[in-house]
């Protein structure tokens, strides 16, 4: 089966001005859906609110997602959309989400990142929120374009979280990233393709991600990533599409280098550009580590200890600039300079 998916990389407005996002959003269904594709899938906070006033300052009819509900409806399309959601239980805290919407209109998931940003990122991206708590699911959800994980932003950096999602059934990833709003000093464009790419490789399954473009000229991270190549990618605002190959990634989940491998190929059809069998490649008696708690990991759940905790986990890394197998903890005594790129 063929699933063509339409991922917006949105020009976007910020703080003030955010309520913007949710009429623009609108447009970008319309334009995403007359392409044929069948998911849509939008930035890390939009259409939001993310970060400008989570009522919408009163300028819209509705919520920016029960708008994306009715577009779902309207064009009988999945959608996956993000807003910040006000934690009821503890005052000055959200979650980061991500829902997926079926044709019906029905919110089949609503995922709430399990590894926020760090506070001095969120404040930054959420408009002063600096307290996002994490979420404690990962979700994968059956649909009839395959089965879909959810993932946000710098989550896809942690290759345990794709793998898990992997192992639960996925077949395509979205993994929606946010922006700048202002010129600051992180270039992660490439990067970002990059870490697309391997997950997609190693896990034998599609990852999709697109960005907020805040200011002119500005360029995004923009990817529909194939285990064996870039489906699509574009750094520019506007609606990325791509077809997905659900038929070619079940073959090469199915089978290992067989003797059909070594032998030259009638066509162009029969090269293949990526190792088969890889999910299965694993020694899961070698893995107990990973599960095992770490020293100097950000405590997630700070907030336990009260908000303001958050301090010392930004204090605790430091404890460990350089590798433990060369020198102790204790002996590190500042950190080191930042080291100059090679010109």
């Amino acid at each position: 089966m063929k699933v063509k998916v339409a991922a917006v990389q949105p020009e976007a407005h910020w703080g003030e001005e955010e309520w913007r996002n949710a009429e623009r959003a609108l447009k970008y269904v319309d334009e995403a859906a007359a392409t044929g594709a069948k998911l849509i899938t939008f930035s890390e906070g939009y259409p939001g609110p993310s970060h400008g006033p989570l009522d919408s300052g009163g300028r819209l009819s509705c919520r920016p997602m029960d708008a994306m509900r009715d577009k779902a409806r309207e064009h009988r399309v999945y959608i996956a959309a993000s807003d910040l959601e006000p934690n009821p239980a503890i005052p000055e805290t959200y979650f980061l989400t991500l829902k997926l919407i079926a044709p019906s209109g029905q919110i089949l998931a609503n995922y709430r990142r399990v590894q926020p940003d760090h506070q001095h990122l969120n404040a930054y991206l959420h408009g002063g929120r600096r307290h996002v708590l994490p979420g404690e699911e990962l979700m994968v959800v059956p649909t009839e374009l395959g089965n879909i994980g959810l993932l946000i932003c710098s989550e896809l950096f942690c290759p345990e979280l794709a793998r898990i999602e992997m192992l639960m059934g996925a077949q395509i990833i979205i993994a929606p990233v946010n922006g700048q709003h202002s010129r600051t000093r992180p270039r992660l464009s490439e990067t970002w393709r990059c870490v697309a790419r391997a997950r997609a490789a190693e896990n034998l399954l599609y990852v999709v991600c697109t960005q907020n473009i805040f200011q002119s000229g500005a360029q995004g991270v923009g990817i529909i990533a194939g285990p064996e190549e870039a489906i699509a990618v574009s750094p520019d605002p506007g609606v990325i599409v791509g077809e997905l190959d659900l038929e070619r990634i079940a073959w090469y989940r199915t089978r290992y280098y067989n003797p059909e491998f070594f032998v030259p190929p009638d066509d162009e059809r029969f090269i293949t550009r990526c190792r088969p069998g890889q999910i299965h490649d694993r020694r899961p008696e070698l893995y107990g580590r990973l599960a095992q708690p770490q020293e100097d990991a950000f405590d997630y759940h700070y907030s336990r200890r009260g908000l303001e905790a958050w301090q010392e986990e930004f204090e605790k890394v430091k404890r460990y600039a350089l590798p433990r197998l060369s020198q102790a903890p204790e002996a590190v005594a500042s950190q080191p300079p930042m080291p100059q790129r090679p010109r």
